[in-house]
């Protein structure tokens, strides 16, 4: 611990405040942009009447109330404007680009896409009826994929995320308008009884991939700027695509929900370890770990750190990564660990820093030797002043605390010489190199 706390409660509100700052920049940039259901009844009403039979398919996000209330309204509204562009996006491709996509009501948690007619298959005279069913399938795809290198919050926001659909028969005495309002509730309805049977279908799939180890390791670099020379790898952990597929988000949220999320920590760590690149000991590997990893007993740990040195690595080489999110009885819970690792040599990183609630006593109470700045704030920085004057707060913070700080997610060389420019001598991202299969990185 520190003889004197270096995060007066003055720094402590000043991070919170350009944190805010920085989240509020985001929501400003991130409204949704798509029309309202009310503005189209009309036309949509119209296209009813002239094709007869019109398909509809919503996302429904509104079991999203806790999330929202723990990330903040702004990470809401940059999710909804996720879906909302990736659903505009499906246009040309998964559904023709005359059809309609809205939001149910304004500032709501419901998108709506109106399907007027199948695609046209080569050597047909007519296009018959749309396959719902079918387009929800690749649209369900699509609708996913954006967020596949997205923060493990927006995961956790997706695995709630719910599709339904519903088809509207014209009948000349029903008020077209009135049948597509009945139409949303049962297709909400239908998204209901989807949501139950996807939660199952994720809990098989991610049971048999930890029982089975069928887990991709991929490792991703960490340069320091100045020479652009690599100084270690963090391990990632993917499902196979087969399984990624099926499960739609993270897998460590589908473990979560599965309640299997300790196993599945446990089984990346060793699988993360026994795949590590070549490592000189210039080199350092950063494994991620849950708090529970820290917690008294834990043999698989022990055994673990065994291992290590026994191959002839040494405690300096592993850096424990642990996330910002953790809860405050987790973080006191840990502590005889982490101090016990510090003192035997093995290092720690606090991952996630600069958005949300920033928490300078677990910061103080951690004393991690690298301070991982949060990927939504390295991405744009160069267009923001707010990101650039918090990255230079950390930047100050880390240097008080007597650790480095790490800028993730540099994908824009103009993005890289801001953060250059701010002095931080290390970073991350894909610009300086993707994830790949240890063997992948020898030499």
């Amino acid at each position: 611990m520190f003889d004197e706390d270096p995060f007066a409660t003055a720094e402590q509100r000043e991070l919170e405040e350009l944190s805010e700052a920085v989240l509020d920049e985001e929501a400003e940039r991130a409204e949704p942009g798509l029309p309202v259901l009310h503005e189209v009844i009309e036309a949509l009403a119209e296209l009813v009447a002239k094709h007869r039979c019109v398909g509809m398919i919503l996302v429904d996000t509104s079991h999203l109330e806790t999330w929202e209330r723990r990330h903040g309204a702004a990470a809401f509204t940059a999710l909804m404007a996720r879906l909302s562009a990736a659903a505009a996006e499906a246009r040309g491709s998964v559904i023709r680009e005359q059809d309609v996509v809205c939001l149910e009501m304004p500032e709501g948690d419901t998108v709506l896409l109106f399907l007027s007619q199948a695609r046209q298959k080569q050597g047909e005279q007519t296009k018959g009826a749309v396959d719902v069913e079918e387009v929800m399938a690749r649209f369900e795809r699509q609708l996913f994929e954006p967020f596949s290198m997205a923060k493990l919050r927006f995961h956790r926001a997706l695995d709630s995320v719910a599709l339904g659909s519903a088809l509207l028969l014209h009948n000349s005495s029903v008020d077209p308008k009135r049948e597509i309002y009945r139409a949303v509730r049962r297709a909400r309805a239908d998204a209901k009884v989807n949501f139950h049977e996807m939660q199952r279908r994720r809990h098989r799939v991610v049971g048999q991939m930890i029982a089975h180890r069928k887990i991709n390791t991929v490792y991703q670099p960490i340069l320091r700027l100045p020479e652009r020379r690599i100084m270690g790898y963090e391990a990632l952990s993917r499902a196979e695509s087969t399984d990624a597929e099926k499960l739609g988000v993270h897998l460590f949220v589908a473990a979560s929900r599965a309640e299997l999320d300790g196993e599945l920590d446990q089984a990346c760590r060793v699988l993360s370890i026994g795949r590590r690149p070549q490592m000189d000991e210039t080199k350092r590997l950063f494994i991620n770990c849950l708090p529970p990893a820290f917690f008294e007993p834990n043999p698989e740990l022990d055994e673990l750190i065994d291992g290590w040195l026994e191959d002839g690595l040494k405690p300096h080489q592993l850096v424990f990564e642990v996330t910002e999110q953790i809860t405050h009885d987790q973080a006191v819970r840990i502590m005889p660990t982490v101090e016990r690792l510090r003192s035997d040599g093995f290092l720690f990183a606090l991952d996630d820093v600069g958005t949300g609630a920033a928490n300078l006593k677990l910061l103080a109470d951690l004393e991690p030797d690298f301070i991982k700045m949060d990927l939504t704030l390295t991405q744009g920085i160069h267009t923001s002043q707010r990101k650039q004057d918090l990255a230079a707060y950390l930047l100050e913070l880390a240097k008080k605390s007597g650790a480095r700080l790490i800028a993730e997610g540099i994908e824009e060389e103009e993005e890289l010489a801001v953060i250059t420019d701010l002095g931080i001598e290390l970073g991350q991202g894909y610009l300086l190199g993707r994830p790949k299969p240890a063997d992948q990185w020898v030499g």
